[in-house]
């Protein structure tokens, strides 16, 4: 068995490279498990990293199920998430030349996903956001096909009606004859899946995200580590640095406190990407109660730092940050976006208001819960009942299960 780690680089693969995808980590013979699954995920960060890190971890729990995990390669990949602890526990790891965007790369990124599959021969494909899940999907084979779409594109409101029409063309038809199954990670997306792209409900399955119990720095420690003040009431956003994450949202609204003279409010911002240009200050000056500390690794360690959370983004399947900030106790402002709003509201843990781009009522409710301490602590209180039934081990436990049925209808 192949066990030295292989690199090649994206140009030698972009270049038609026509060897087999590398494996780069193979682990020793063992006995042969009941279960092969390959996870294939082309953005391999954020959220979805965050995901696959959970994955790979819960399934290599189970003792039975060998796990192949297939990734791109350059900047799309993570390694701060998916680490070196993640990649020892699989059985075989391959690097592809995916991207973000559709053009020529993707008949490359193809022909290697097809060859890789037929040599790892698994029973399960489960592919992740929507490159991943059409590249895999038109792989065909033997194996059952699963695909999470984490945000199904066509949730996003401001996509445009011609992109709308072609993306959800395609998810409809690959929903409706390339999957098994497709993973829905909150209600709201599995009712778009049904209604609007029309795929079969008993083509799709709903499985909550979950999250692992939290290993919190102490507040004045991740304070302290972070730069933030001890006076004050922290407001915490963290996510990708982008449009769809509304970041210039948090910064209208603390421009709204500043103007309102609410002081002794600050708003911690966390997360890779251009601050200046999703926000829409471009050149022009940072509020004085924004700090923008950029991407920090183990970013939901420090969430006991926050007094509230901020979730302004204008579309979503099911954040994790959100199952982080319910683990952490803190109490949320969130746009009304999918999978958010409806575990907010279902379990009063903070406040759901218009998404829009008008932020004066996410401004009122922020207000609201940094000037009542006796609402921040019920809603404290309500996070904490509420993490128990979001956990990674349920989340597991149902997609094994999902596995385990999909292979009863080969046998």
């Amino acid at each position: 068995m192949q066990t030295d780690r292989l690199d090649i680089t994206e140009q030698q693969e972009l270049a038609g490279v026509r060897n087999s995808p590398p494996i780069v980590r193979a682990r020793p013979n063992r006995q042969a498990p009941r279960l092969r699954v390959a996870l294939v995920v082309e953005a391999a960060g954020g959220g979805v990293a965050v995901h696959i890190a959970d994955m790979v971890r819960g399934l290599n729990a189970q003792g039975d199920v060998d796990i192949h995990l297939i990734v791109p390669t350059g900047a799309r990949f993570d390694g701060v998430v998916i680490d070196e602890d993640v990649l020892a526990r699989c059985d075989t790891i391959h690097r592809l030349p995916m991207r973000r965007s559709v053009g020529s790369a993707d008949t490359v990124a193809f022909a290697q996903l097809f060859k890789c599959l037929n040599g790892i021969k698994p029973d399960i494909v489960h592919s992740h956001s929507s490159k991943a899940g059409a590249l895999a999907r038109l792989c065909i084979g033997p194996w059952k096909q699963v695909y999470t779409p984490h945000a199904v594109y066509t949730l996003n409101p401001y996509l445009p009606s011609a992109q709308r029409r072609f993306y959800g063309l395609i998810e409809s038809l690959l929903g409706r004859f390339r999957t098994d199954r497709i993973i829905a990670v909150s209600l709201d997306e599995a009712d778009h899946l049904q209604q609007v792209l029309r795929i079969p409900a008993d083509r799709i399955e709903t499985i909550f995200n979950g999250v692992p119990a939290p290993t919190l720095l102490p507040s004045g420690v991740a304070r302290a580590t972070l730069g933030l003040p001890f006076d004050s009431i922290i407001v915490g956003f963290v996510g990708r640095l982008d449009y769809q994450k509304g970041v210039d949202r948090i910064v209208r609204v603390a421009q709204d406190l500043l103007e309102r003279g609410v002081d002794k409010v600050v708003f911690a911002v966390i997360g890779p990407g251009d601050f200046s240009a999703s926000s829409g200050l471009g050149k022009g000056s940072i509020p004085a109660n924004v700090r923008v500390l950029g991407p920090i690794a183990e970013a939901r360690r420090y969430f006991s730092a926050f007094d509230i959370f901020a979730l302004p983004s204008r579309y979503e399947g099911f954040p994790y940050v959100v199952l982080e900030t319910m683990a952490a106790g803190v109490p949320m402002v969130s746009t009304r976006v999918s999978g958010a709003a409806e575990l907010i509201d279902a379990e009063q843990i903070g406040f759901v208001v218009q998404n829009d781009d008008d932020t004066t009522l996410f401004a009122d409710a922020v207000v609201a819960l940094a000037q009542d301490p006796m609402m921040r602590e019920r809603m404290r209180l309500s996070c904490e009942r509420a993490a128990e039934r979001f956990s990674t081990n349920a989340m597991i436990e149902r997609t094994v299960d999902l596995y385990k049925r999909l292979l009863k209808e080969i046998h």
